[in-house]
């Protein structure tokens, strides 16, 4: 008796397509947001995405389901990695001061549009406080030991470490290198260094 291979399971073609359109058009929205566009419109998408406006429309029945899909998607990217909570505290610092530096920087657009969403779009407000939760988390994880002695202190290096501070320097015309030393001055300053 010979065996039988196993047949590979059979895709249902709709079902992919399905798939592939709505990927195309989540990519095609964080393109264009990473790009500098905080708020594309649909014809811009479509382009884009090589779809038509319906598409997009059958796909994703509002704005805010869109957004929606775009967030998820864009929080669902593998995070960079997290400093050590071990090691000297200048080491630590550095480490983190690099890291957050560069995913800042990386998420300013992306940042940009969706402070622009946040009010309108539920969904998109719910994602900025998880992001803002999830850096407050690794400043308390690599700044255990300081920050157990001084509850503040957290709330302070989170402030320096964080988006806003970034932006704010950025703006001002400085450029992610000098906007990087800055952050570490000041982190440096809080922390007693």
């Amino acid at each position: 008796m010979t065996r039988r291979a196993a047949e590979p399971p059979r895709v249902d073609g709709r079902r992919a397509r399905t798939t592939r359109t709505r990927a195309a058009i989540v990519d095609a929205v964080l393109a264009l947001v990473t790009e500098g566009d905080p708020a594309p419109a649909a014809a811009a998408i479509a382009r884009r995405a090589k779809v038509s406006l319906r598409s997009i429309a059958q796909h994703f029945p509002s704005r805010a389901a869109l957004f929606a899909a775009a967030s998820s998607a864009y929080h669902a990217r593998p995070a960079m990695l997290e400093p050590s909570a071990a090691g000297p505290l200048a080491a630590r610092l550095a480490a983190l001061v690099a890291t957050r530096s560069d995913e800042l920087e990386h998420s300013r657009p992306v940042r940009a549009s969706a402070a622009r969403f946040a009010e309108q779009f539920e969904v998109v407000a719910a994602a900025v406080s998880e992001s803002a939760e999830r850096r407050r988390g690794v400043v308390a994880r690599v700044f255990a030991a300081e920050t157990a002695r001084d509850p503040e202190l957290l709330d302070v290096l989170d402030l320096i470490l964080g988006g806003r501070v970034w932006d704010a320097l950025r703006e001002r015309g400085l450029s992610a290198s000098r906007a990087r030393t800055i952050v570490e001055r000041l982190a440096r300053a809080t922390l007693g260094m």
